[in-house]
């Protein structure tokens, strides 16, 4: 558990109780933006702050980004940029030193372009440093105290011993969202890299993805089981990559033994899989992999699972499979329509699919239709 060093700062029973609710929150999620805007309403409040920004250095370090605002013009200002040392933020982070600014007008480091862009008016800044074990990544800018009041050697107190404590759960926040980025695209390019064997494949898993992410929402899966089945999409079919290309390519029905051939992919797929860590992670996205094929009425493949003995997962991308291949046009067979390819979905519930889930995958689409149309 994550632990503030409290003692002996002075601070009042409502500014440790605030330092703790931010504990707890640090500690709860790997969501960055929700870690920092946090921080940032429990700085804002505690001080009685009119509006504030917390700065994050860019990956070349050239330039300071907003990535929380909050205040009358914060819409305007996550749009705007302070070059690396520019205003107050900017020699701040640059110094890892916290500065009180009584007035910004007489301050020659203000960037006095920003009030000029968004018709806000500065009047007195708080600025703390963001500074890991080793380098400082970025300032939080704190401004105008609601009451007219200036910022005090409390208040610097009290948003110091907030920042210095998260700075570094925010750099390791940041730095799982860039890996986090990195496997997605890397996961996207592996299986587009397959798909392109086949050219009436291409994007398939994507939207298998996207299909299989409506059921999850309207099933009202748990963030973490959504993120899980969002990797088991991109990579149901991935077990491809072991099938012939005359076989992924066939211009018309496939033949017996090229049928049997097929049907390998999702044993070679979850071998694939097999070999990776963690393998806790693993376990829900191979059980994907290897019986998204199984059908409900025990007459599917590789191993002929049925009912609730197929994995949940493996049962959702059955259905978002085989509405995605309804609705998609192939050498020897034209797409059926979205309504086509729901009473062809409807039909087999209890036989091929899941019908409680095949119930709420129809209501998730009618949902998203009239999503899409409201948008014309």
């Amino acid at each position: 558990m994550f632990d503030f060093n409290i003692e002996n700062m002075g601070l009042k029973t409502g500014e440790i109780n605030k330092l703790l609710k931010v504990s707890r929150v640090l500690n709860s999620t790997l969501d960055l933006e929700a870690v920092i805007s946090e921080v940032l309403f429990q700085v804002l409040e505690a001080v009685g702050a009119e509006a504030g920004t917390l700065w994050l250095l860019s990956e070349d370090g050239e330039l300071l980004e907003p990535a929380v605002a909050l205040g009358p013009k914060a819409d305007v200002i996550r749009d705007l940029k302070l070059r690396r040392g520019e205003g107050i933020s900017g020699k701040v982070a640059e110094s890892g030193d916290p500065l009180l600014v009584e007035d910004v007008t007489k301050d020659e480091r203000w960037a006095r372009r920003f009030d000029q862009s968004t018709g806000f008016l500065t009047k007195t800044m708080m600025v703390v440093p963001l500074v890991t074990t080793e380098r400082c990544i970025g300032s939080l800018q704190i401004i105008n105290k609601v009451n007219g009041e200036l910022f005090n050697e409390g208040d610097l107190t009290f948003a110091r011993a907030l920042i210095n404590q998260c700075a570094m759960i925010i750099e390791n926040r940041r730095e799982y969202t860039h890996q986090n980025q990195f496997l997605e695209t890397m996961l996207k390019n592996i299986i587009s890299a397959i798909e392109s064997r086949d050219e009436y494949s291409v994007g398939h898993s994507q939207r298998v993805g996207r299909y299989s992410l409506m059921l999850a929402e309207e099933m009202g899966m748990q963030e973490r089981d959504i993120k899980l089945l969002k990797r088991a999409s991109y990579l149901h079919d991935i077990g491809k990559i072991g099938i012939h290309e005359s076989v992924l390519a066939a211009a018309g029905p496939l033949d017996p033994a090229a049928a049997e051939a097929l049907k390998k992919h999702p044993t070679i797929g979850a071998k694939i899989l097999s070999q990776m860590e963690p393998k806790v992670v693993i376990r829900q996205i191979w059980a994907g992999v290897m019986y998204h094929h199984e059908n409900y009425d025990g007459s599917g493949y590789p191993t002929g699972l049925s009912g609730d003995d197929i994995p949940e997962v493996a049962r959702i991308l059955s259905i978002a499979n085989s509405f995605d291949r309804l609705t998609t046009d192939r050498l020897f067979r034209k797409r059926t329509t979205e309504e086509g390819a729901l009473a062809e979905i409807e039909k087999g519930a209890g036989v091929l699919y899941d019908p409680v889930l095949v119930d709420l995958f129809i209501k998730a689409a009618m949902k998203q239709r009239h999503i899409d149309t409201a948008k014309l």
